[in-house]
């Protein structure tokens, strides 16, 4: 377990970095630019999600959870990327003319075939990453990663700054590429990766294919609502919706940090040497609940201060999307640990099929919601959500022998832990009798009482977080290290 919690603290770092990063670019850039002109780069991010998913019928993670890796096998792997990526990105270039008639705004084609650029560059580090994160090599992963967000960072704010608009997002895409691609090349030094080849191509096809396809649908999914409300009411709706969701997504992305990116390698070591992944994934669960369902809760309860001091005072009609989204991502605990589970399992097919439910009837929800305005489109997570949730549950119980009862049983302390956490904040927003719409300093004390009932309900239900961090302070004060054991 010494490399999990290693690799475990090195993630983490970066993630937190690049986070932190990606925050300082959105808070900047969003006093910079209007509403509209950052709603030019949404609906440009959601057509290259749609058409990045398409790379994933050539996905690097193949490399990850192949069981005997060899020099071929990695040359082949990108061979095939690059001819994936290749078609992508010229359809993507010639097209843009198309996409931007489309939405009645030329300013989108010059986004596009700038970020169709990036996209291609994009392949110089993904087969290096890919196998540094095998080797759970998460130092060099690090720094290359980090490298990047300094770099897209420095270019977003600069570029905004100079007048750039909206395609400041784009440059910084081309230069964060360019430098992690340098980067990688320069730390690895395996230029043999870049030698064609179409040995064991099949086996990269036939993982990618069904890859590939739920990557699709899941895309297509998440663009589904930019580009409803993009085109039916408009660029600055699909802006506020996007700047909510990122809010709510916060807590996830403070809460995992780099354990995401060590989860696949760690449950495919363990699903390699023939161990069992019930114990390690209720373990997981209970860690995120009782960091992810307080969080949501506050953030829901102190919205207001939030996008006040993140985004400026021309969001505030983010405020309520925030709030409903909050809550629907209450069941989404489990998002994050089902793909690396079914991934590591080799049920590549049963991921395919999830999508095949989830996707379809999630769209139609919001499509349905789309023509009633931008908070129906937020009060639809509240159906979406658990649907989704409750899908993916029972595909993973199916490799997984896991039973409703011992899910309940490993989360049922988190939900007590988050109801004792919003107690505080809430007792403040109520005694302004302001109603949601409180000050920075009120904020202030609000999130030092969570953090006081947080910590207090981590002991009243002898919570298993409560342990770790309890044996990560001891640790840290003998002079070591320690991450939270994910698969202990």
């Amino acid at each position: 377990m010494a490399a999990v919690k290693r690799a475990l603290l090195l993630s983490t770092g970066e993630r937190y970095f690049a986070l932190v990063s990606n925050f300082v670019t959105v808070a900047a850039v969003s006093r910079i630019l209007t509403p509209a002109e950052i709603g030019v780069s949404v609906i440009g991010m959601a057509i290259v999600g749609i058409a990045m998913s398409a790379r994933e019928f050539a996905s690097a993670n193949f490399l990850i959870q192949h069981p005997h890796l060899t020099r071929a096998d990695v040359r082949g792997a990108f061979t095939v990327m690059v001819l994936f990526t290749s078609t992508v990105t010229i359809a993507l270039a010639f097209s843009a003319p198309l996409l931007a008639g489309a939405y009645d705004d030329e300013r989108l084609a010059p986004y596009l075939r700038v970020i169709a650029a990036a996209f291609f560059l994009d392949l110089m580090a993904a087969p290096i990453i890919t196998l540094l994160r095998r080797d759970m090599d998460f130092g060099k992963v690090a720094a290359i990663n980090i490298s990047g967000a300094v770099a897209a960072t420095a270019v977003t704010i600069s570029l905004a700054l100079l007048g750039f608009s909206y395609m400041s997002f784009a440059w910084a895409w081309v230069a964060s590429a360019v430098v992690t691609g340098l980067l990688a090349v320069g730390l690895s030094r395996q230029f043999w990766i870049f030698r064609p080849s179409l040995v064991g191509w099949r086996g990269m096809v036939a993982f990618g294919g069904y890859n590939g396809a739920t990557n699709l649908l899941y895309k297509t999914y998440e663009a589904v609502p930019y580009l409803l409300l993009g085109r039916i009411l408009s660029l600055d709706a699909a802006a506020l919706y996007s700047r909510g969701l990122m809010i709510c997504q916060l807590p996830d992305k403070v809460i995992l940090g780099g354990a995401i990116s060590v989860i696949l390698p760690a449950f495919s070591a363990e699903a390699r040497q023939g161990r069992s992944l019930k114990q390690p994934y209720l373990k997981a669960l209970g860690l995120i609940t009782a960091l992810q369902w307080p969080a949501l809760l506050v953030l829901a309860v102190l919205a207001y201060p939030i996008v006040d001091l993140l985004l400026g005072d021309q969001w505030h009609g983010v405020v309520p999307i925030v709030q409903i989204v909050a809550i629907a991502s209450l069941f989404s605990f489990s998002f994050e640990l089902n793909y690396p589970v079914l991934v590591s399992l080799g049920a590549v097919h049963d991921i395919f099929r999830r999508a095949l439910i989830i996707c379809p009837v999630s769209v139609v929800i919001i499509t349905a919601a789309a023509f009633f305005g931008l908070r129906a489109v937020a009060f639809s997570l509240l159906l979406v959500i658990p649907f989704q949730a409750f899908v993916s549950l029972t595909f993973v119980r199916r490799h997984v022998v896991i039973g409703w009862l011992e899910i309940w049983s490993a989360v049922w302390r988190s939900a007590v832990v988050a109801a004792i956490t919003v107690v505080g904040p809430l007792a403040v927003v109520i005694s302004t009798g302001s109603g949601l719409e409180i000050s920075l300093v009120r904020a202030l004390i609000a999130a030092a009482l969570a953090a006081a009932g947080w910590l207090l309900g981590l002991w009243l239900t002898g919570h298993a977080l409560l342990a770790e961090i309890l044996g990560g302070v001891a640790v840290f004060r003998g002079g070591g290290l320690k991450a939270p054991g994910v698969l202990e």
